[in-house]
């Protein structure tokens, strides 16, 4: 059995399908797991979820779908999240220009840091630095002791640095994306208020944390330079006034976003025959942690040789 025909099947049996008519795999972004489902009564998007992170994607899903900033959540449990499906285009695929892409994701987020947090949360868990360096350093086939006692001495670096700097200024958690890579935003193609709709999409790195670790995953994972930094911080503060940033603390978490974005990248290459897009993005994103660490006198061991 193919892993569609598995999927369907499996998709069939969920109460929020009586009959599909087609469904097809998506595979835009760095993940294969979901799928557009087409019903007599509506087309919805099937997202298989990551164990690890279900409990996490699913209620951040709800809670952003009740504030408009997500599509609406159809149906849920333990291993799907099935959304009405978005027609339209990642903002990463989009045709507007630069500028209106970062202000179109900037409002996103700024509505998305001033959620209110739950008074009893267990859903959102707080960003461990350390621990989710850790857990894609158990690959023990991409780096040899040496490099892996290497990496872990950046990660203890900036974890103790970006510890030092909330605990020395008090600096709140808001609810963090984690991870908003442009194709992370969908463009409708519905035009409301003379206006495209921007959607908010996949949970699953939602985390709280200081506003300057979004800020910083935003600068890294969409490869920004120094001058679109300044550009990014001027525009988010017109949307959150009584925001102050700290700088000392976006350059450490810049920097850690650089670092973990490269792991994730080798973790996920295919180690039976290299996965080049993968293996290039990791270079990439090491390649400007070591100049960045450089050009912030940021004295870090260099991660670029490690992957040439």
């Amino acid at each position: 059995m193919t892993l569609m025909q598995s999927n369907l099947n499996t998709l069939k049996s969920l109460p929020c399908f009586t009959t599909i008519l087609e469904m097809s795999l998506l595979a835009e972004g760095m993940s294969h797991n979901c799928f557009k489902v087409t019903t007599p009564e509506q087309v919805l998007l099937a997202k298989k979820l990551n164990q690890e992170t279900a409990i996490t994607e699913v209620f951040s899903a709800l809670t952003c779908s009740k504030k408009g900033l997500s599509p609406k959540v159809v149906y849920h449990d333990n291993d799907w999240l099935v959304t009405v499906f978005i027609a339209g285009t990642s903002l990463a695929q989009s045709e507007l220009e630069s500028t209106k892409k970062i202000s179109t994701a900037l409002r996103l987020i700024a509505k998305l840091h001033q959620l209110d947090l739950p008074q009893d949360n267990q859903s959102f868990p707080t960003l461990d630095t350390a621990k989710s360096v850790n857990h894609l350093l158990t690959n023990t086939v991409l780096f040899n002791q040496y490099q892996i006692h290497k990496l872990m001495s950046i990660t203890k670096i900036l974890t103790n640095d970006i510890n030092t700097q909330i605990s020395l200024h008090s600096i709140p958690n808001v609810v963090c994306h984690g991870d908003l890579n442009f194709t992370n935003i969908l463009i409708d193609n519905l035009i409301t208020e003379n206006r495209e709709k921007p959607w908010l999409i996949d949970f699953e790195c939602t985390h709280l944390a200081p506003v300057e670790f979004d800020l910083a995953m935003f600068v890294a994972v969409n490869n920004f330079t120094h001058q679109q930094l300044s550009e990014i911080i001027t525009r988010y503060s017109k949307l959150a006034p009584n925001y102050r940033v700290n700088y000392k603390l976006l350059t450490c978490y810049i920097l850690y976003s650089y670092f973990i974005n490269g792991l994730w990248y080798l973790d996920n290459v295919n180690h039976s025959k290299i996965n080049a897009d993968f293996r290039t993005l990791a270079i990439e994103q090491w390649s400007t942690f070591d100049s960045y660490a450089v050009k912030q006198s940021v004295a870090l061991p260099k991660l670029l040789p490690m992957v040439n």
